[in-house]
């Protein structure tokens, strides 16, 4: 590997996930930001971590992931902005340029306009996402919920396992209470219930 024509030590892959894995064991549950990370970054490091098979440690080490593209698109006009890109956003917004292409100067420069964006814990979403979504599709396939009501339940870090064992614990009266803890409706567990108790007939 080169970067600007001068030779860059290299690491396997599974070294290097080991080795970010430690770096993340070190910061204390961290919270990982990155620039339309929900779409393209995190895709790329779950298939790697699965390789690896380091997937539940990384999980165990972080407290989940937060995209600002979302929060920018939240914040910004785009008839005042332009677009989303991260180099638009730094040059709009704190009034300087950098080399896009430079993977050290858009991890600074993104540190930078995060003083310029409002987040807080509602815009934090569990890095494994896609999925606890993938695995709500059962549920999806026999319309006991929509496709927007799964992706806020893997939001919320909650899979077809976490809603079977409350309904094996508490039946709809469990389910109900882990969901109405995030924000679902009554009519949501009534429909979960009813298939996981066609399940058992």
């Amino acid at each position: 590997m080169y970067h600007h024509g001068t030779p860059v030590k290299s690491e396997d892959l599974y070294t290097a996930m080991l080795d970010f894995v430690d770096y993340l064991y070190k910061k204390q549950k961290p919270i990982l930001f990155g620039h339309n990370i929900a779409a393209y970054d995190v895709p790329v490091l779950l298939k790697k971590l699965q390789e690896t098979h380091l997937l539940p440690e990384f999980l165990k080490q972080i407290a989940g992931c937060i995209d600002t593209l979302k929060l920018s698109r939240r914040q910004f006009d785009k008839n005042v902005i332009g677009n989303y890109k991260q180099q638009n956003l730094v040059s709009k917004i704190l009034g300087e340029d950098y080399d896009a292409h430079d993977a050290s100067a858009d991890v600074k420069s993104l540190y930078k306009l995060l003083g310029k964006l409002d987040f807080s814990e509602k815009d934090i979403f569990p890095f494994n996402v896609s999925v606890l979504t993938e695995s709500l599709t059962p549920l999806i396939r026999a319309s006991s919920i929509t496709k927007p009501t799964a992706r806020r339940l893997a939001q919320c870090g909650l899979c077809q396992r976490h809603l079977q064992l409350a309904f094996n614990r508490g039946g709809e009266t469990g389910l109900n209470f882990v969901l109405k803890e995030h924000g679902f409706k009554a009519r949501t567990a009534k429909a979960i219930t009813r298939f996981f108790s066609s399940k058992e007939e």
